[in-house]
């Protein structure tokens, strides 16, 4: 299979090229997908998402055999995506799945993707940097745990990621670190002008377009965002970085396979506490073996966890990995208020990237409040059909 058989990409992409490091330029190359069949190979990643795409790309440079088993679809841009919100729920991970303990959740919808880019696909491609002060809140604010690492650990790999995938962003943000980013803004959107406005009239600093991982310029042959304002359903002209189009093509080029619509069952172990592979049901739902020297298990917060648990074996009676009996537990769900408003004119708010303009401005603790820490303020860009009647 190749790119061009697969219809992913366009031929000829410049996806995911690092900026400086020894990694070096992409190849531009269309050649059929690399096929391993049964043979051992060095390295299996279970999840070809947002981490597990970049680890396949990142192996096959490295000159690792290496395979990418995916539970879902590999998307075919041009036929599977539409401009359509009810006809884009196939890109989440919808199958039925409630996690335990007192406060069950439901899990589906957004919680995360199935298919070839995982979450990443429909992800509203957001990508703010904490804060410093983020790292240290037990010893500034005496709540939670300190990091163990600073911020400044972490900035260059910010920085590298930020020109990587890359992100467009104003020239200078102001708060936390302040920093720019090497691609300017997107034009402002009604949604954004709104919050723009608002935050003028009452001295609030207000930053505009982005940070957000959307071209707003072209970048090798990627196209920029053309505003089509169907950001989260999946971007059909490449402008939004996910994995299936910044990393998975380069990883195909390089060597690496993936077998779509595969989901692995268990990860087994043999001598001397070393992986010997992994058990999968292929597309046509047969059971199949894997043999692997290393296996990476990218799945997510969710399917991460089930498949080291479903993969308990003599010595390892609670799972994998789980010597602390900690895997699976903890989950902790994302709260976030959304505010909607009624304006006398068409705010027209899904035209431009959801997460466009935004306000850090009482994201550090205030001594005037009764709680410790803030918030940010940015705006969302539900499509009308997400939106009440009234």
């Amino acid at each position: 299979m190749s790119r061009g058989e697969n219809n992913t990409t366009g031929a000829g992409l410049d996806y995911g090229a690092p900026f400086g490091n020894a990694l070096g330029p992409i190849q531009h190359i269309d050649v059929p997908m690399r096929r391993y069949g049964e043979e051992e190979v060095d390295y299996i990643v279970v999840g070809v998402g947002s981490a597990g795409g970049v680890l396949l790309q990142r192996l096959a440079r490295a000159g690792f055999r290496v395979v990418g088993l995916e539970a879902g679809p590999f998307w075919d841009t041009e036929r599977d995506w539409v401009s359509d919100e009810a006809g884009s729920h196939n890109l989440y991970w919808e199958d039925l799945r409630i996690t335990g303990g007192k406060n069950p959740l439901a899990l589906g919808a957004n919680n995360s993707g199935k298919g070839v880019g995982g979450g990443s696909v429909h992800w509203a491609a957001f990508t703010p940097r904490l804060h410093p002060s983020d790292f240290r809140i037990y010893a500034e604010d005496g709540v939670g745990f300190d990091w163990p690492m600073s911020y400044e650990e972490l900035k260059p790999y910010y920085e590298q990621l930020e020109l990587e995938m890359p992100v467009a962003g104003p020239a200078y943000f102001p708060w936390g670190d302040p920093h720019g980013y090497a691609y300017g803004p997107h034009p402002m959107g009604g949604v954004g002008n709104a919050l723009i406005k608002g935050c003028t009239a009452l001295g609030i600093g207000v930053s505009i377009g982005g940070p957000v991982a959307i071209l707003s310029g072209s970048h090798g042959d990627r196209q920029h965002c053309i505003y089509r304002g169907f950001c989260i359903q999946a971007c059909k002209v490449g402008a939004k970085a996910s994995t299936l189009i910044t990393h998975v093509p380069d990883a195909l080029a390089n060597g690496a396979e993936i077998r779509d619509n595969c989901m692995v069952s268990r990860v087994h172990m043999g001598r001397e506490n070393r992986v010997t592979g992994v058990s999968y049901f292929d597309k046509e739902g047969r059971q199949r073996f894997q043999k692997a020297r290393a296996v990476i298990v990218s799945g997510y917060a969710i399917e991460t966890p089930r498949l080291l648990l479903n993969s308990a074996c003599p010595g390892y009676e609670n799972g994998l990995a789980n010597s602390s009996g900690t895997v699976g537990r903890y989950l902790m769900a994302q709260a976030g208020n959304v505010i909607l408003g009624r304006f006398d004119q068409p705010v027209r708010m899904y035209k431009a990237p959801p997460a466009h303009c935004l306000t850090e401005e009482f994201y550090e603790t205030d001594p005037k409040r009764d709680f410790a820490r803030g918030f940010a303020i940015q705006t969302v860009g539900p499509l009308p059909i997400a939106l009440p009647s009234r």
